[in-house]
């Protein structure tokens, strides 16, 4: 082969390497990627997970302050397994915990806009009061502190309750319910 078939040969083999770089090029325009999309996507997953780990250590039990030791085991009782209901703002961001939460067990989620409360009446309240004291029957709500905007949870929780000094004190409120 001569040096000018080889020249031909080359040439002809740049043309066709040019031809596929400038098909590679017009495909890869043709896909809907953006600079940094994947570093953005890649920045929003983990703003999610960050905010589902948050939301996943928004237990109950984490949320409240006990005013009193000496009432924490009838508070215990009294909550029960509410103690471990996760406490959430919304309905929706209850869904999208329990879809992308990786959760490790099953969970209560107490939605804050969705939860009913019932708490003792003020009137059964104030019977109560009249009729053993009120340092001997405290509606259980009052003896935990919380922030003011789990209200709702916290009533929902504590709010139906009375804690009792004795037993015979409970036996006389029990009587007014």
């Amino acid at each position: 082969m001569s040096k000018r078939e080889e020249a031909v040969s080359v040439e002809s083999e740049l043309k066709a390497r040019k031809t596929d770089v400038e098909n590679v090029k017009v495909a890869l325009e043709s896909l809907p990627y953006k600079e940094g999309q994947m570093e953005a996507l890649q920045k929003d997953r983990a703003s999610e997970l960050e905010s589902v780990q948050k939301l996943k250590d928004e237990m109950l039990a984490k949320l409240i302050k006990v005013k009193d030791s000496s009432t924490m085991t009838a508070l215990e009782v009294t909550a029960g397994g509410k103690l471990f209901n996760v406490v959430v703002d919304t309905e929706s961001t209850g869904k999208q915990l329990l879809q992308n939460g990786n959760l490790r067990r099953r969970v209560t989620i107490i939605p804050l806009n969705k939860i009913q409360a019932h708490t003792v009446p003020p009137r059964v309240q104030h019977a109560a009061a009249k009729l053993v004291g009120k340092e001997n029957a405290e509606l259980a709500l009052s003896l935990v502190g919380y922030d003011e905007q789990l209200r709702n949870a916290m009533e929902y929780v504590f709010g139906s309750t009375f804690v009792c000094k004795t037993i015979d004190a409970a036996k006389e409120v029990g009587s007014l319910i």
